[in-house]
């Protein structure tokens, strides 16, 4: 029986894992994306849960493994009538609660076991169409037929708007997040979260000497404005004494959920399908959760001697994840605007935080939720 065919459009963490993990199937896979030397890598960072790093170890070389920094605690703190105060912590008997990479180290990771991988083919070039009708993909002068075609390429992209169309939930928040990489010359090994005025800021820590932070604020400011602000924050607030910004960069922050998200035997995944607010890093953990239960579905399917093609596989996958991702990213946002600064809310925020950190069940129960999900 002729090998099944899945084709993967997009180069990015969701495309590469996405084409990772259904290489271990008893597929043809093939990628199409730009896989030339990248002039300005990826400068963010990915925080997974214990339960999707445990799921990616299944596809890397244990050596890798040590590319990830594992964080067993996170403090948080709020901002409120200028003073900023620590009002929580996250701990779990010991037990690391989340692990944190470079995206551009990642990707790497990915790519070389994608090269490793002989039931993979690359395709370094972008597409030009996908004809969901004939179920094939056209480039400039091919057309490559498949059972099966993911969508990895972002929101943007005019193929993924073609294919979602305008019905979607989605929430503007009229705000920029910044994220940089700093170095530093202090021991800082352990993620913390501050719930400033302005915007939430991460500090998601790489190993002893850098960390990445992410920023978020109502306004697009210039670049020498930001650092000055960010600089001073961490000095006065974070208590670093040094910090090096190194490049800063910038994006939109908007909640988006598409209401169609496949047609016919293609599927959209990624950013494409939804994007979350970036508070609590968990929209890489959503992306990593689909990929398990998309390859788990497909997995059932060849052992029962089934096709994927013009099945009802796809309808399956959306059934399963569509609701708790919606769910999970309408939660962040409740989160979100609950912090925000509001003079008719912060005394009350005040008296809701002063003993939030007593309540473990309520702290055992987030845990649970970021590790493994809503439904888990």
């Amino acid at each position: 029986m002729k090998k099944q065919k899945v084709c993967i459009v997009g180069d990015g963490l969701t495309g590469l894992l996405s084409a990772v993990a259904l290489g271990e199937l008893d597929l043809n896979i093939e990628i199409f994306g730009n896989f030339t030397k990248i002039k300005d890598p990826d400068i963010r960072t990915t925080a997974l849960s214990p339960a999707s790093f445990n799921f990616l170890l299944k596809f890397i070389e244990k050596k890798h493994s040590k590319l990830f920094w594992p964080c067993k605690k996170i403090d948080l703190f709020n901002e409120i009538d200028g003073k900023v105060n620590f009002f929580m912590d996250f701990k779990n008997n010991r037990n690391n609660l989340m692990y944190i990479i470079q995206n551009i180290q990642l990707k790497k990771i990915l790519l070389d076991r994608i090269k490793q991988n002989k039931k993979i083919k690359i395709f370094n070039t972008r597409i030009k169409k996908i004809d969901e009708k004939s179920s094939s993909i056209i480039l400039n002068n091919k057309k490559i037929n498949f059972d099966c075609a993911l969508l990895c390429i972002g929101r943007n992209s005019n193929i993924t708007q073609s294919f979602v169309g305008k019905r979607k939930i989605s929430d503007n928040f009229n705000e920029i997040a910044y994220t940089s990489m700093v170095r530093h010359n202090d021991i800082i090994t352990q993620p913390k979260q501050y719930f400033f005025q302005e915007g939430p800021m991460a500090i998601l820590p790489i190993n002893k000497k850098e960390f990445s932070l992410v920023w978020s604020i109502s306004k697009k400011n210039d670049v020498k404005t930001v650092k000055k602000t960010i600089t001073n924050k961490l000095v006065k607030y974070v208590f670093v004494k040094n910090p090096k910004l190194l490049k800063l960069e910038s994006f939109p922050i908007i909640f988006n959920f598409n209401s169609n998200l496949s047609r016919k035997n293609v599927l959209v995944m990624g950013e494409g399908a939804y994007s979350v607010h970036p508070l609590a890093g968990q929209g890489f953990n959503l992306i990593l959760r689909d990929i398990k239960e998309l390859q788990s579905l497909i997995k059932n399917n060849l052992s029962l001697g089934l096709q994927i093609k013009d099945s009802f596989l796809l309808k399956k996958f959306i059934k399963s994840r569509k609701p708790e991702n919606l769910l999970f990213g309408m939660s962040l946002n409740l989160v979100h605007k609950f912090f925000k600064s509001n003079n008719i809310m912060n005394p009350m925020k005040k008296r809701i935080m002063k003993d939030l950190n007593k309540f473990e069940f309520l702290k055992k129960i987030s845990l649970n939720i970021s590790n493994k999900g809503i439904f888990s």
